[in-house]
């Protein structure tokens, strides 16, 4: 929750005499009144400004910040408009990155008492927000995996009596000569096999399987589904390559880990599929800063708008005609139980799934 106070409030202000703002973790920012900045600690420098090269203070505020920059709206209303933030929330851009800032601003005093200017507090939030969205994520994820499991076994239930008798009733046919009709069982007994299919989805976003883990090497585990890979891009007119860097090995399950990246390859197909071809690259890397093996499934389709990327890890939301919604968020719910994650980027044209996994020490 914001809280906004003016001067007139009578609230206790700062002065700037004395306040060591480089001793703040937290980005320090002290402006007068005439809109310029007379201080900032390196955190605010790299909060607001991202660079400090070439800044001398007191400095114009659109020294600091782009004169077009939301920064530099928001912090010229503050001054004009002798704002006193509380707890307020702020987001900026850097580098391509969203940050969240929890604001709170204070007059600054002179020599002689009167408001000199206001001094803001800025605190990078971003980490506690994302824990919150992933926390919320899961919850909802759990509830849906409970209503998910006693669904499954009651539609499992009956269509496996349907299913007998089905079979039953189309032996029958097929002994009377009745083609036909027994042509009309083959086609339901198909569509019982999809229902069923999406029944073993269900199963699996409800609780987590049981692992059987090992030492695995991604070069090899691919190499081992690229012929199926292969056949599939071929069929659909798309242009296949891999760039398998050495990378160290991982612990996971071998046919779960297959299963997500086979999903992930086959969503990036269909992508393509509508567009006479394309181009499919399948990368692995190591980001040894964090000690996580990636490996990026990138693909040349029509790519995802960004108001969606939000939502494509939500149960059931799907862009697709006939398309269930469960195909990411089970695969997320898989390699999240070998303790990794899922990111996915799309910008124009084009998506780039990756797998995340900590790498084991050589």
């Amino acid at each position: 929750m914001m809280t906004r106070q003016s001067s007139a409030s009578g609230e206790q202000g700062l002065s700037l005499e004395g306040l060591a703002i480089e001793a703040y973790r937290d980005g320090v920012v002290a402006l007068d009144l005439e809109l310029n900045v007379l201080a900032a600690n390196g955190a605010a420098v790299e909060l607001l400004a991202g660079d400090a090269e070439g800044l001398v203070f007191p400095c114009e505020l659109d020294s600091f910040v782009l004169p077009v920059s939301h920064e530099y709206d928001w912090l010229q209303e503050m001054v004009r408009e002798r704002i006193c933030y509380r707890n307020h929330v702020v987001r900026v851009m850097r580098n391509g990155k969203e940050r969240t800032l929890l604001a709170d601003s204070y007059f600054l005093r002179g020599s002689d008492g009167e408001n000199a200017g206001l001094v803001l507090f800025l605190k990078d939030i971003g980490n506690l927000v994302s824990l919150e969205r992933q926390v919320h994520h899961h919850e909802k994820l759990a509830t849906v995996g409970k209503i998910a499991a006693g669904v499954a076994h009651e539609i499992r239930n009956p269509l496996t009596s349907i299913k007998g008798f089905l079979q039953m009733m189309r032996h029958e046919l097929e002994r009377q000569g009745m083609e036909k009709e027994h042509s009309y069982t083959t086609v339901m007994l198909s569509e019982i096999e999809r229902v069923n299919g999406l029944v073993g989805e269900l199963l699996l976003l409800s609780k987590p399987r049981e692992l059987k883990m090992e030492d695995l090497e991604v070069e090899e585990l691919i190499t081992v589904i690229s012929p199926l890979i292969s056949s599939e891009s071929i069929l659909h007119n798309i242009e296949f390559s891999m760039q398998l860097e050495p990378v160290p090995p991982v612990y996971a399950d071998r046919e779960l880990l297959k299963q997500v990246l086979w999903n992930l390859i086959k969503n990036a197909i269909e992508a393509m599929s509508e567009m006479d071809g394309g181009k499919l690259i399948i990368r692995s890397s190591f980001q040894e800063r964090d000690g996580l093996v990636r490996i990026d499934i990138r693909d040349s389709g029509p790519g995802i708008p960004h108001y969606m990327l939000d939502r494509i890890f939500d149960t059931f939301f799907t862009t697709k005609d006939t398309g269930t919604g469960l195909g990411l968020p089970i695969c997320q719910r898989l390699v999240n139980d070998l303790g990794g994650k899922i990111q996915v980027t799309s910008k124009g044209y084009g998506t780039t799934v990756s797998v995340l996994l900590p790498g084991l020490a050589l």
